[in-house]
């Protein structure tokens, strides 16, 4: 009878053990494909920004800009193509980038020569570029920061945007005596 009552302690044991085991990898497992799932939505943040850079630092970023953008990017086109027409050589480089899930911000570079007068009216600034405005063009070499925050959804820039500029190094650059 003792025999009995080990062999039957023994096997409840032993299958309480794969019960808690099997539960275990099945936890494991889910928070494996949560971590896989999280891992690849921020390679795709990551990778957006970065073709959106390319995209915008490209000679035909006209074309290639909408695709990132949500419908109705002609007001932001508009606006980005006075801004090329004052700043032709406009090139961007990626100084850091952080993203957490489909959130991102990211810290560039600018560099570009201030070739034709900006002239750009529009009721929401919001760039800052109209500082530009009646600032003389002499085909100044320009560099300053941007920081970017954003969000991706559905592979285009969604609602969530936040902007900073460096107008101070642009306009200091731009202006003699400007301290």
């Amino acid at each position: 009878m003792k025999k009995l009552l080990l062999f039957i302690s023994l096997i409840t044991a032993f299958s309480c053990g794969e019960a808690n085991q099997t539960e275990d990898n099945q936890k494991d497992s889910a928070e494996l494909k949560a971590f896989e799932a999280l891992a690849s939505e921020e390679e795709g943040t990551k990778k957006f920004i970065e073709d959106y850079l390319a995209a915008v630092n490209s000679p035909d970023w006209q074309s290639r800009l909408p695709e990132y953008l949500q419908p109705n990017p002609e007001k932001f086109l508009e606006e980005h193509a006075a801004f090329r027409e004052s700043f032709p050589n406009y090139q961007s480089t990626i100084k850091h980038l952080t993203v957490d899930g489909n959130k991102g911000i990211v810290w560039i570079n600018i560099t570009a020569n201030y070739s034709k007068e900006y002239a750009f009216e529009s009721e929401n600034d919001a760039y800052g570029d109209s500082m530009l405005n009646d600032i003389k063009a002499e085909n100044q070499e320009l560099s300053w920061d941007e920081t970017w925050y954003f969000d991706v959804v559905d592979g285009k820039f969604g609602t969530e945007w936040d902007f900073l500029k460096d107008n101070y190094s642009v306009l200091k650059s731009l202006q003699t005596g400007f301290k």
